[in-house]
């Protein structure tokens, strides 16, 4: 299905989708052809037809394929690309190679790797010899994998082309979101680069009053989530949170965060401090994809399509100087190109303008070492929580503990050694007893050789489990009490710890993790998987922590309520994660309801508007009924109160009831959730209702 099926929702046009709409329409009229390998679903090759190229599309994903054709006048051919898969003659070749990086833990086989996208595209250039071509990848090209990409340009330069290759930023080029990309271009002439224009294009910009909407297909956090973003925002030194802001350029949309529910997902907040994550449409528009393309396949299909994909808008300024360079007549002979190809002549100065890194949260406090230990230490526990290794519920003991087993495993001593950061290696693996005598003397710490057990059951249990490190490095399959058990560091992970401390930390982060789920977001998704689902009357809908306590608030709402509430609605019920999980203090407020504070609000409250009658429940699972001292306490609380009153004490079964009956207060009811058609009524006055106020005056 496209995704006018997946949303029903269609926003309003603004200057920038007018521009998107005028700009990016195709047009082939005398068109050279370009082949586009690796295309996903079309954005590079959108911005080529829009500039008067005729394009042809290889990639392997079908509902890609099936996008690239629906909206495109090119064809794509679906299949998996090999080092002699035939091409078509062609004056440009163009495309995004899916790059392994060059792990001293892999097979080492470098440009000779078939699994590689380059091998490839190096054999596409050698076979076609286009008149020039180029190719676009994330920016950690340049940092954790930067031998391979010298390889890379090499290989290119030895087949007669000058090659060039720069950073860009396609918010510098009307995109609406920082997307920092290397382009690389090849030619046998003068090219020169696209000029960045003038200004940014916000959020905003792009979305208009989608910011303040939630269509019916909206995604809400949930509370679960919230939890989770506010401490990923937290460990990762946030001075803004990451929502979506309408005066500024979105971050860097990735099929992670747009697809996932991560820490660092899209989102929208919306006026009323709900939060909601991004629609297809609007993802599409922060990629300046047109609102007239469509895109095949289900939600995350299409999402990690448009995580995928070159933005469309940037794409087309690529294709123009890629056009002025085809329309100019100066070339060079092959010892002017050998030439320009000189490291003086073509090596790029990158210069980054970054904000300084942000100061490290203070994770670990070392009072009792020398300075620099503790910094060490503390640097080694914020790198484990980027690399997200939950450590909330860690003591502050157990993660100096494991910060400095890691920091052993990693051969690290002080905060100048994280670029000397040893991946595993096929030899170096360190035993348990190793790391207590690496901690010792590096450390300042005195372990006991005997307490080498909670290194695997303590210390470095955590990243294992984020696969971090590697807990028998050297032979996955031994015994747990083999002699060759050892642990090291994974050369994966290892290529971006080494970044530490450069201005490409956050970004090689960033990269990194953009297609890898964390494990402290496995645990948050398994921990959201357990939580309760609750249905409000009003049809809202909220997630519970688990717990018997809050199962017996979800059968007061779902079950109580609908029978003996007379169309109450729910103005508050909270949560042990979330003391105000749902609150209505404006309309408790308008009932004259007493000042909410910690401690005195019943478990729930709810509010019928035709019997005027306002519900106190206390939900009762091991103390708390409504005692009579805790009448008198919410009569006094509620005497300004304008609705009736109503006192209810919630059990879940009778054995519970049994247990508090002798506590419960006259003039009260009693709702037993295993027989939820009763009512018990500790008085025969009356049933259900409300009892003339006393003066419950102090």
């Amino acid at each position: 299905m496209g995704d006018s099926a997946a949303t029903t929702y269609q926003p309003l046009n603004t200057a920038y989708v007018t521009r998107l709409k005028t700009e990016l329409e195709p047009d082939q009229a005398g068109a050279p052809l370009v082949v586009d390998l690796f295309a996903g679903c079309g954005g590079l090759a959108l911005g080529f037809e829009a500039a008067g190229f005729s394009t042809v599309g290889f990639e392997l994903e079908a509902r890609s394929c099936a996008t690239y054709r629906r909206n495109l006048h090119g064809d794509c051919h679906q299949q998996r690309l090999n080092v002699d898969s035939a091409l078509p003659p062609a004056r440009v070749v163009v495309g995004g190679p899916p790059c392994q990086p060059f792990s001293v833990g892999g097979l080492q086989l470098g440009l000779g790797d078939a699994r590689d996208g380059f091998p490839i595209f190096i054999s596409a250039i050698r076979r076609l010899q286009p008149e020039v071509w180029m190719f676009e990848n994330v920016r950690g090209m340049l940092y954790s994998n930067r031998a391979y990409f010298d390889q890379i340009i090499a290989a290119l330069a030895a087949l007669n082309y000058i090659v060039e290759y720069r950073l860009l930023n396609a918010v510098n080029f009307g995109v609406p979101q920082n997307r920092e990309r290397v382009i690389v271009v090849g030619h046998r002439g003068e090219y020169h680069w696209p000029d960045p224009v003038a200004g940014k294009v916000t959020v905003a910009d792009a979305l208009g009053d989608m910011m303040q909407e939630a269509p019916p297909e909206s995604k809400f956090l949930t509370l679960g989530m919230d939890t989770y973003v506010a401490k990923y925002e937290k460990a990762s030194c946030c001075i803004r949170p990451r929502d979506l802001h309408p005066d500024a350029p979105a971050r860097t949309l990735t099929c992670r965060n747009l697809a996932g529910a991560t820490g660092d997902m899209q989102r929208i907040r919306l006026p009323d401090g709900r939060r909601r994550r991004l629609l297809l449409r609007e993802a599409a528009r922060l990629q300046s994809f047109p609102d007239w393309f469509q895109f095949e396949g289900n939600e995350t299909e299409c999402f990690n399509q448009v995580g995928n994909a070159v933005a469309p808008l940037f794409a087309l300024y690529l294709a123009r100087s890629i056009r002025a360079y085809l329309d100019s007549s100066c070339r060079f002979n092959s010892s002017e190109i050998a030439y320009r190809n000189l490291p003086e002549q073509f090596a790029l100065p990158l210069v980054m303008n970054e904000s300084p890194n942000p100061p490290i949260p203070a994770l670990v406090t070392s009072a009792a070492k020398k300075k620099a230990v503790g910094r060490v230490i503390n640097e080694a526990a914020f790198i484990l929580t980027r690399l997200g290794v939950p450590l909330d519920n860690v003591s502050e003991r157990n993660r100096a503990l494991m910060a400095m087993c890691f920091l052993a495993v990693a051969d690290v001593k002080q905060s100048s050694g994280w670029p000397d950061a040893k991946p595993h290696d096929g030899k170096r693996a360190l035993k348990s007893r190793d790391i207590i005598q690496y901690v010792n003397l590096n450390f300042e710490e005195q372990i006991s050789s005997g307490s080498y057990d909670d290194i695997r059951r303590k210390h470095l249990v955590l990243p294992v489990a984020a696969g971090i490190i590697l807990r028998s490095a050297n032979n996955p399959n031994a015994a747990r009490n083999s002699p060759t058990r050892g642990y090291a560091l994974d050369a994966a992970h290892a290529a971006v710890i080494r970044t530490f401390g450069t201005a490409a930390w956050e970004a090689t982060v960033e990269d990194f993790l953009a297609t890898r789920e964390t494990l402290a977001e496995q645990l948050t998704k398994e921990r959201a998987l357990e939580q309760i689902p609750v249905t409000l009357p009003s049809g809202d809908r909220l997630m519970f922590s688990p717990g018997e306590h809050n199962e017996l608030h979800k059968a007061v709402i779902e079950e109580f309520l609908p029978r003996y509430g007379h169309g109450s609605e729910v103005l508050y019920v909270g949560d042990a994660a979330d003391k105000y999980l749902h609150l209505a203090a404006d309309r408790l407020e308008a009932l004259q309801f007493f000042e909410i504070a910690h401690g005195e609000l019943p478990d729930v409250i709810a509010y019928s508007a035709e019997k005027n009658w306002l519900y106190l429940i206390e939900a009762v699972h091991s103390f708390g009924p409504i005692s009579p001292t805790r009448l008198r306490e919410l009569q006094a609380l509620t005497a300004k109160c304008t609705a009736e009153i109503v006192y209810v004490t919630a059990f879940h079964d009778r054995a519970s009831f049994r247990k508090f009956a002798p506590q419960i207060a006259w003039e009260t009811e009693v709702w037993i959730a295993t027989d939820p058609d009763h009512l018990i009524h500790f008085d025969g006055q009356r049933f259900l209702g409300p009892y003339p106020r006393q003066n419950c005056a102090q």
